[in-house]
C-alpha cells in the first residue's frame, strides 16, 4: 500500500488524533506572526488543512496545501474553503511551483527517503522569497526508509536526530533560528518524541 492509499484510509482517524498538538499550533502562530498581511504560504503534505492552514488563512494568509491523498483534500476543501489545494507529490513538485514567504512541512516529510527529504529542502529553498522562513515537524529517531506500523498500516519512514536535522538544514543554506525535542501523545496513541524547528533563508 502506497502512502496515498495510507492517507486516504486514514484521513478523518488522523485529524482526529493529531490536529491538537500543541507544539505544532504554536509553531503555525509563531510563522504567522512572523509573516506580512496576505503573505503567501506553501503548505507540503497538508492533510486535512487542520490545523495548518485553517490557523493560517483565519490570519489572512494565502495557503496552498499539497497532499497526495484525495482523501485529505476532500476534507481540506470543506473545512477550508479559503485555502487552495493541490493533488501531487510534493516532492515531485517543479521548481518553478512558486514564490512563497513561508514553506511549513509538518510530519510529511517522514515518508521520504533522506535523499528526497534533501532534495526537498533544495526545492524549498528555490521556493523562499530572500528572508523566508521554513517550519518543520519530525520525529526523533535516525532512519533512512524503515518500515513500521503507522496507526495500524505499514508504511516507511525516514527520520534524524535534532542536531542532525539541523546541520542538514544548515548544508542546505538555511539558518535555523529554533530547533527543540518535546514529547507528544496523540488521542488514542503511544507518546511521541518529535522534533519542531524554524528556519530562514538569509536575505
Amino acid at each position: 500500500m502506497d502512502a496515498m492509499e495510507v492517507f486516504d484510509q486514514l484521513a478523518e482517524k488522523y485529524q482526529g488524533e493529531h490536529s491538537h498538538n500543541p507544539f505544532q499550533s504554536a509553531l503555525i502562530e509563531r510563522i504567522s506572526s512572523l509573516l506580512p498581511a496576505g503573505a503567501a504560504v506553501l503548505d507540503l503534505g497538508c492533510g486535512t488543512g487542520v490545523p495548518t492552514a485553517k490557523v493560517l488563512t483565519e490570519s489572512d494568509h494565502r495557503v496552498v496545501g499539497v497532499d497526495i491523498a484525495e482523501g485529505m483534500l476532500r476534507l481540506a476543501r470543506e473545512q477550508v474553503p479559503a485555502a487552495e489545494f493541490v493533488h501531487a507529490n510534493f516532492a515531485e513538485l517543479p521548481d518553478n511551483f512558486g514564490t512563497f514567504d513561508a514553506v511549513t512541512a509538518f510530519f510529511s516529510l517522514l515518508m521520504l527517503s533522506k535523499a528526497d527529504i534533501e532534495r526537498t529542502f533544495d526545492k524549498v529553498a528555490g521556493w523562499l522569497k530572500p528572508g523566508g522562513h521554513f517550519a518543520i515537524g519530525m520525529v526523533n529517531f535516525d532512519a533512512d526508509s524503515i518500515p513500521i506500523e503507522f496507526m495500524g498500516v505499514p508504511v516507511t519512514v525516514s527520520g534524524y536526530l535534532e542536531p542532525d536535522l539541523k546541520a542538514v538544514l544548515e548544508a542546505h543554506g538555511f539558518t535555523v533560528i529554533s530547533i527543540e525535542t518535546v514529547f507528544f501523545t496523540p488521542t488514542d496513541g503511544p507518546q511521541e518524541s518529535q522534533i519542531f524547528a524554524l528556519a530562514q533563508l538569509p536575505e
